[in-house]
């Protein structure tokens, strides 16, 4: 062998290990993400087992470990779907209180999405902010002005059927 080589191959041999565990070893932010993610998941099915506040309270800790848009959005969903049913059951104001802070998580992940790549999670956040208003919070203009957003952004038919019930 020649020596030049050798010390090529002796230098490889003992820098792969280092390589190979830099390459499959998670960082820092995928273990963050990686937690917030199975924390979501214990929500979603905390909630399918009817325990809406055990949920709710897991959203909260996944989001503070990891607030993406995405993220943001399926807490913001969650709220809605939860404001929504105490709005139409026990209690409209507990309800609108708790759909202002499904409000709130949406236009955080509207800030946070990329309008060139996620115009359908767009899309979604402008429709919900568009059920609300129109139905939780009595305002018309407001809801037109997200439901046309979302129609604009998605082929979804649920927004442009909004507007056509808001234009009748």
């Amino acid at each position: 062998m020649i020596p030049c080589c050798r010390g090529l191959v002796f230098l490889f041999l003992l820098l792969w290990p280092a390589v190979s565990f830099a390459q499959t070893s998670p960082t820092d932010a995928q273990k963050i993400k990686s937690q917030a993610d199975d924390i979501e998941d214990q929500a979603a099915q905390a909630i399918d087992d009817g325990d809406m506040s055990k949920g709710m309270d897991l959203m909260v800790h996944a989001v503070a470990l990891d607030p993406t848009p995405i993220r943001r959005m399926n807490y913001g969903s969650m709220l809605f779907g939860n404001g929504v049913e105490i709005f139409k059951g026990s209690d409209q104001h507990l309800g609108q209180e708790v759909l202002r802070q499904a409000e709130t998580q949406l236009l955080q992940a509207i800030q946070g999405f990329d309008p060139n790549k996620d115009q359908v999670y767009l899309s979604q956040c402008y429709y919900l902010l568009g059920e609300m208003y129109v139905n939780a919070f009595g305002d018309k203009v407001k809801a037109k002005a997200y439901y046309t957003k979302s129609a604009a952004l998605s082929e979804f038919s649920g927004a442009k059927d909004a507007l056509s019930k808001l234009s009748s």
